[in-house]
């Protein structure tokens, strides 16, 4: 075994629609080409036998097999031969319930089926979900690794159940085109937020429905650096070789570092069951829906917010009732008199955060000039004690440490308690927050940050697009309405193992 790294064959395949004998010979020749080149794991699509735009349970009833059947026994031969491990994805019929799932497998190298994952976010025209609670994990010499079907990877919980697990290594199988929200975001998003290797391998060509000439392959290390990405039109093999460690294995300081920081009295809300609501203004007593204008305002290199602050107002007529959001800075009493000033005159709230403080401590000036100020022990493990929630006009707004937005089960539980948007004051934002604001958006709530080296606001996506987003560096400020009728139209993948979530898992 290759001690430095870990080859990884990705079979992009072009698979035809309703053709498996076809697809099966098309794999065949990818396989081979792959043992040959050295691969140890070899993955290919989801539903790489059958194709997948499929109408009804009689549409694709003819195309789906049982673990017993052709395609698992014959890759299962192929394995054990050239001792590796193969992943792949098709249509599988229970045997003992004729119930059809989009399934995941992975054979190990002595011919057995390791690991079988049914995907969660199932396809509604024919497919069952699988059980939150399956363990889509499976042990090898590099380290255990997890495996996903495409949309389970959308939103971040079901990603972060499997890091719990124990996964160093996550494979996502896919059929993902490229029109709207590009995956390469939202994987590498997931590699970072949960310190892992990501693997994705994605289709080809033309599906029934679906273009995927442009569907992009990628593979990800824990610190989202970027170790391949491809794509093209025709079927391709892409060979990605892995670093390891010097004991052979893949690293996974990360991963335990980010689940040893999440603060799980914080996240119990994400429990909450409200799937039969369908009007959370009323439910939740929240403000009636309107447009709230956001305003972030970055200092100039080397200059106080204030100053910035009163400079940009001579160009930039914030509107009436806007939010204002600030990066965090040192406050004394004569600041506050002049935030007030301005405030008042403008008929606008401000809101930041003091770095000076041994506690989260966070100040907001409504526009009659009154100052809120909130302080929370960073360090309590009181359930109760949230950080700030509140009501600025139309919306409900929470304000929060960056450092927890950017873990899913805080937006998810801020998400279900109403909150239409979060507010991060912070000296300096970290590396990659632009794209971890933005993916944020996805547990249902819109996000604004505002550091010393810039700021963003970022809206819930509108069906399978891209997050809304504007962005400013040092110097410049950005404004977004945020819609709050939007932001209450909230969809939760709640099919998650929230006792695993909600727990250490596998930090041995």
């Amino acid at each position: 075994m290759n001690k430095t790294s870990l080859r990884i064959g990705l079979i992009h395949l072009a698979v035809a629609h309703k053709k498996p004998d076809l697809n099966r010979k098309s794999l065949l020749e990818l396989l081979n080409r792959a043992i040959e080149e050295g691969a140890k794991i070899i993955v290919m699509p989801e539903m790489a036998i059958s194709g997948y735009s499929f109408r009804s349970r009689n549409d694709i009833l003819l195309y789906a097999e049982s673990e017993r059947g052709l395609t698992v026994s014959w890759l299962t031969q192929i394995a054990k031969k050239a001792s590796i491990y193969i992943c792949f994805g098709m249509a599988e019929r229970d045997e003992n319930t004729g119930i059809l799932y989009n399934s995941a497998f992975v054979i190990g190298p002595e011919g057995k089926i390791l690991c079988r994952y049914r995907k969660i976010s199932a396809e509604s025209r024919w497919a069952c979900a699988g059980n939150p609670n399956q363990n889509n994990t499976f042990e090898t010499p590099w380290g255990r690794m997890g495996i996903l079907i495409c949309a389970d990877s959308y939103y971040g919980l079901i990603t972060r159940c499997t890091a719990i697990r124990g996964a160093r290594l996550i494979i996502i199988i896919a059929n993902w085109p490229p029109s709207g929200l590009d995956p390469r975001e939202l994987w590498r998003a997931r590699a970072i937020e949960n310190g892992l290797f990501l693997v994705a391998c994605n289709r080809a060509g033309f599906d029934l429905t679906m273009d995927c000439c442009n569907a992009p392959s990628c593979v990800y290390d824990p610190m989202g650096n970027v170790i391949f990405e491809g794509m093209g039109k025709e079927s391709k093999l892409f060979l990605v070789d892995i670093p390891l460690d010097s004991n052979g294995k893949l690293r996974e300081d990360l991963r335990r570092l980010q689940l040893m920081k999440r603060p799980l009295e914080l996240y119990r809300d994400c429990t909450l069951n409200l799937w039969p609501v369908r009007d959370l203004t009323s439910f939740l007593g929240l403000p009636t829906p309107g447009v709230l204008p956001i305003l972030c305002v970055v200092p100039e290199l080397g200059k106080h917010p204030l100053w910035t602050l009163k400079k940009a107002l001579k160009h930039v007529q914030p509107k009436r009732g806007s939010l204002l959001l600030l990066p965090a800075f040192k406050t004394d009493e004569t600041i506050i008199e002049d935030l007030k000033t301005i405030a008042m005159s403008k008929e606008l709230g401000i809101i930041w955060r003091d770095p000076s403080m041994s506690d989260f401590c966070g100040h907001l000036i409504t526009w009659d000039g009154k100052l809120n100020t909130w302080r929370r022990n960073l360090f309590t493990t009181n359930e109760e004690e949230l950080f700030p929630e509140f009501d600025f006009s139309c919306a409900r707004v929470s304000f929060a440490p960056f450092d927890l937005i950017k873990h899913p089960e805080f937006a998810t539980a801020t998400a279900k308690r109403g909150c239409d948007i979060v507010l991060a004051s912070e000296e300096f934002l970290e590396k990659e927050w632009k794209l971890l604001g933005g993916v944020r958006t996805i547990e249902n709530l819109a996000i604004a940050a505002c550091g010393i080296n810039g700021a963003g606001i970022w809206t819930t996506p509108q069906g399978h697009e891209r997050w809304g987003e504007v962005l400013a560096s040092e110097g410049e400020s950005c404004a977004m309405d945020l819609d709050t009728s939007l932001t209450r139209e909230k969809r939760f993948q709640d099919r998650v193992d929230f006792e695993l979530l909600l727990s250490n898992g596998s930090l041995e």
